[in-house]
């Protein structure tokens, strides 16, 4: 037996000791750091409180500024105020731009090649990218702008909002960013480049809710459409059991297919 024949053999004990994800638990690390040390967590977070501050004083800057008319079409429920423009695009926009570059920069500095050179699987290194982007962007995007929004609800409106029904809400509305997330990262798999993955992300974004208004129940089958039902379970509302099973099927085929075209791409 040749001193090669060994090295292969001792490769693929490794391998088939870590199984799928072997090497799983450095990845995570290393994402979760690059996202602590980097700017882009501060910046999600930003924005994201930011944008929630402001929809959240919508009816109250409308009355203090004197626009009584326009406040008194506006709700100063505590709770519809926090809940307030969580239905829109802003969260998808955001998860698309803080990760549509997740694979493509380690692809052009050279950096994923040597991760995948070390006892590291593919599968290892598409799942640590995913969670810890999914970890951070939940936290920074989703659950801090809620607890703020909730607090400021609570001292500008007299009352504290329905912490039952924004609490689940919350826990639903995970379900966007899980989505655009496994997007941006399935599409990186395939394409190369920043600009294509965030080019298909967003007609993927935009495209549906255009066939939607001409055919509405592509836009009830449309996993982009998550949103809009996680506010509606969260209220009580119907809400189509299409919508969720549009985002399951694509979930698996995003998860599947980035599995199948990582492992089998040359780097």
């Amino acid at each position: 037996m040749t001193a090669e024949t060994l090295t292969i053999d001792a490769t693929h004990a490794r391998q088939r000791q870590g199984g799928a994800f072997l090497g799983f638990a450095t990845v995570f690390r290393k994402e979760l750091s690059e996202w602590v040390r980097g700017p882009k967590a501060l910046i999600v977070a930003g924005v994201s409180i930011a944008g929630s501050v402001f929809m959240t004083l919508i009816p109250f800057i409308a009355q203090a500024t004197g626009e009584a008319e326009q406040a008194g079409l506006l709700s100063k429920d505590p709770t519809a105020n926090v809940l307030l423009g969580w239905t829109g695009q802003t969260v998808a926009l955001i998860a698309v731009v803080a990760t549509m570059s997740l694979l493509s920069t380690e692809r052009d500095r050279g950096t994923l090649a040597w991760s995948l050179s070390n006892p590291v699987s593919p599968t290892s290194v598409i799942a640590a990218k995913f969670l810890a982007a999914m970890l951070v962007f939940g936290l920074t995007a989703v659950a801090i702008p809620l607890l703020v929004s909730i607090g400021l609800a609570t001292v500008v409106y007299g009352a504290t909002p329905n912490l039952v029904t924004v609490g689940t809400f919350g826990l639903l509305f995970l379900t966007l960013p899980a989505f655009y997330i496994a997007l941006t990262v399935g599409l990186g798999t395939a394409i190369k480049s920043t600009a294509g993955v965030a080019g298909v992300a967003f007609a993927v974004m935009f495209i549906p809710q255009i066939l939607g208004g001409l055919v509405p129940i592509l836009g009830e089958l449309s996993p982009t459409s998550i949103g809009t039902w996680a506010m509606a379970v969260a209220k009580g509302q119907t809400a189509s059991t299409l919508t969720l099973a549009g985002w399951l099927v694509s979930m698996v085929a995003l998860i599947v297919g980035a599995k199948v075209v990582f492992d089998r791409q040359e780097l």
